[in-house]
């Protein structure tokens, strides 16, 4: 492992401990060995939500994702833009993060609240789509698909998806309930 990759991980174990100096130190080792990389970046806009310093992890996030095609850095951005109250612009992030990696949970999560609290959720329809295209095992993902097409008034197709999650996995509780409530 090289020394970047150490600092890099050893920034991630410090972050993970709370301990947020220490994360900086090998955050910012990182980026002196490696300044192409955003990586480091990303890890230092982790500390400064940790902090609570949403103004610098913004920034920060943004300077990732200028300097590579990151789903990590959108959905970041997204998440601070959301938190500033400016939920048109983290909804644009939240779908570009997914047009980088279609199953990147965080963004799909951030993406499926942002899409009930803007009353969008008909925009959201097609990512969930596209990150069953990807990964059609994915009972949560589907379940989430699935209650959005419920509350879209897509009766039909949401009860086929959550038979769906029922033949992938039987027992499937939330699911179960959804469906004993619709039929009631």
């Amino acid at each position: 492992m090289s020394d970047y990759q150490t600092l890099k991980v050893l920034g991630e174990y410090h972050l993970a401990l709370g301990d947020t100096q220490k994360a900086i130190e090998c955050f910012e080792g990182a980026i002196e060995l490696n300044n192409e990389s955003s990586e480091p970046f990303l890890g230092l806009a982790a500390v400064s939500i940790f902090e609570g310093d949403y103004d610098s992890a913004l920034k920060l996030y943004m300077k990732a994702a200028t300097m590579e095609q990151s789903s990590r850095a959108h959905a970041g951005i997204g998440l601070v833009l959301a938190e500033q109250g400016k939920h048109d612009e983290s909804f644009t992030h939240f779908l570009k993060a997914l047009s980088i990696d279609p199953v990147d949970k965080v963004a799909l999560n951030c993406l499926l609240q942002q899409g009930y609290s803007t009353e969008r959720v008909e925009e959201i329809l097609p990512a969930f789509a596209r990150a069953l295209e990807e990964d059609e095992n994915d009972t949560a993902v589907r379940f989430s698909y699935a209650t959005c097409l419920f509350s879209t008034n897509r009766k039909e197709e949401s009860i086929a998806e959550f038979n769906k999650i029922l033949r992938l996995d039987p027992d499937h509780k939330a699911t179960k309930e959804v469906l004993t409530h619709i039929a009631a």
